[in-house]
């Protein structure tokens, strides 16, 4: 769970906005890398103060104001995988829209826009492997497996 200064944090990054209520309002981009029949899949993270937590998701990053949904996708792959992506295709972009009490933040209502796209990454590992997160993030270790979707 996470604080107040947390929230608040994330705010100033741009990472969400508060709205009347206050509502959190996030914008999500998370990536579709496939390799043959499977996904990339974040299996487990390492947090900054040793504690983990088990994941079953794509590769995400929080948008932030200005940027495009491609530009997103470029910077979680260089701060989640260490690289750069080879190709991101604008024209698979899926958005959705979801209204949840926030996981992070309990109680806090929360409105997340879900955006999804296809990127291509060279030279990943063909079996598990890790990556450290680059930035100021509370992860700096991310475990990731290919899986079925």
């Amino acid at each position: 769970m996470k604080s107040v200064s947390d929230l608040l944090a994330e705010v100033r990054a741009g990472e969400s906005t508060l709205l009347d209520g206050p509502v959190r309002r996030v914008e999500v981009v998370s990536l579709r890398v496939r390799r043959g029949g499977l996904w990339l899949t974040e299996v487990r993270q390492v947090l900054r103060d040793g504690s983990e937590r088990t994941r079953a998701a794509p590769p995400s990053e929080k948008r932030k104001p200005g940027e495009t949904v491609a530009e997103t996708a470029a910077r979680c792959v260089r701060e989640e995988l260490g690289r750069e992506a080879t190709a991101v295709d604008a024209a698979s972009v899926s958005t959705r829209e979801k209204h949840e009490v926030s996981p992070s933040y309990p109680g806090l209502p929360s409105h997340y826009r879900l955006h999804t796209v296809d990127v291509e990454v060279p030279d990943l590992p063909d079996g598990a492997f890790s990556t450290e997160e680059t930035g100021d993030s509370a992860v700096v270790v991310h475990v990731w497996e290919w899986r079925k979707p």
